[in-house]
């Protein structure tokens, strides 16, 4: 699929819609080993995960939707940045854990989409 036949709001939407369901997934089961199992939301640091997905779709989401922001902020590099720490987070449970389960692929399948977008955006805007 070609990026560059999105729109930037479509994108933005999409990105944002992404970071959602990146919340969702943290609630899902990441762990399985045996008859133990644990969520995203088991680990001690996934306040700040949440945090960050919440804040980056936001600022898509109000920028995408035509939502004026009470302060001047860099979106697109901002989201960027939330969302490339995002992937890194998922990657380092997922280089650190044992008994992966379906919902830490899914979060990093859409931390990647998320990503993916906020990448085309970015080079969208540096042109």
């Amino acid at each position: 699929m070609d990026l560059r036949e999105i729109t930037r709001e479509q994108k933005m939407i999409g990105a944002a819609i992404a970071m959602l369901i990146f919340v969702v997934s943290l609630f899902l089961k990441w762990q399985s080993v045996g008859q133990f199992s644990s969520s995203g939301a088991d680990v001690g640091s996934w306040p700040l995960a949440l945090i960050i997905a919440l804040v980056a779709g936001g600022l898509l989401a109000a920028e995408g939707l035509g939502i004026a922001l009470p302060w001047r902020v860099p979106t697109t590099t901002l989201a960027l940045y939330l969302m490339s720490l995002l992937v890194f987070y998922v990657v380092v449970f997922i280089l650190a854990i044992d008994g992966l389960a379906y919902g830490i692929w899914l979060a990093l399948i859409f931390a990647m989409i998320g990503l993916a977008l906020s990448v085309s955006l970015y080079r969208d805007d540096t042109r």
